[in-house]
């Protein structure tokens, strides 16, 4: 029981990696605070909340509905891609991942970490993506909000460690998920192949690293970015 009555924030929840997360936390003994947009999580909690990221009115009720809280543990699983060489990308498209991606997560960062601060304790993990590290066409605008956030993490870790709260991200490689297996089958490009242990990474794998991040086993580690990619971003 490793988060036994500690107050976990995952933004996200409903995503492939952030139910995995969610369900670990739980068996773990945490208090579970999970948002959502379109779908509700597959999940028993009763601390849901639907949020969408990219409007400002929905970012704004959410925060307040979170103001007397204060929570142990943040995990951000949010995130957006929209793939296509830059000069085809409309700017709604470079707008919405650049908010979602990093806006979104200083907003939020920031307002809940006034409660923290008094606690002088925590640990935050967001998600980055080994975009960040080995670049691909078609993924300019991905890459860096996601390098952006990782700048983020670094500098909020200096930031905060001589008030114990630990900041750091986690890059998962090419995950398994029904949505890829889908792509496989109809583009018959298997990333698998440009992962150097040949094979996809399971989704409770980053669960098990945001859990290391999270718990007192990493009460050391901070401002640092942990690959679970099969070794992706060596080549």
């Amino acid at each position: 029981m490793m988060l036994k009555n500690k107050k976990v924030l995952i933004l996200g929840a409903s995503s492939f990696i952030g139910k995995e997360i969610s369900a670990k936390c739980t068996k773990e003994g945490a208090e579970l605070f999970l948002t959502y947009n379109t779908q509700k999580p597959d999940f028993e909690s009763s601390n849901l909340y639907q949020l969408d990221v990219t409007d400002n009115k929905s970012i704004e009720t959410f925060l307040d509905s979170l103001s007397t809280l204060t929570f142990d543990i943040v995990i951000s699983c949010i995130g957006s891609n929209i793939g296509g060489p830059l000069i085809s990308l409309e700017q709604a498209d470079i707008e919405k991942q650049m908010q979602v991606n990093l806006g979104a997560n200083i907003q939020i960062i920031q307002s809940v970490l006034k409660n923290m601060i008094r606690k002088r304790n925590g640990s935050i993990i967001l998600m980055s993506s080994v975009s960040a590290h080995r670049f691909t066409r078609g993924h300019s605008i991905y890459s860096a909000a996601k390098s952006g956030l990782e700048g983020f993490s670094r500098a909020m870790a200096a930031e905060l460690a001589k008030r114990n709260i630990r900041v750091n991200t986690i890059s998962p490689g090419p995950v398994m998920s029904p949505m890829l297996e889908q792509s496989i089958k109809e583009n018959g490009d298997d990333p698998k192949l440009r992962v150097p242990m040949n094979r996809l990474i399971d989704a409770s794998e980053v669960a098990d690293a945001a859990l290391f991040l999270a718990s007192d086993m990493s009460s050391a580690i901070t401002g640092v970015n942990l690959p679970v990619d099969g070794g992706y971003v060596l080549w």
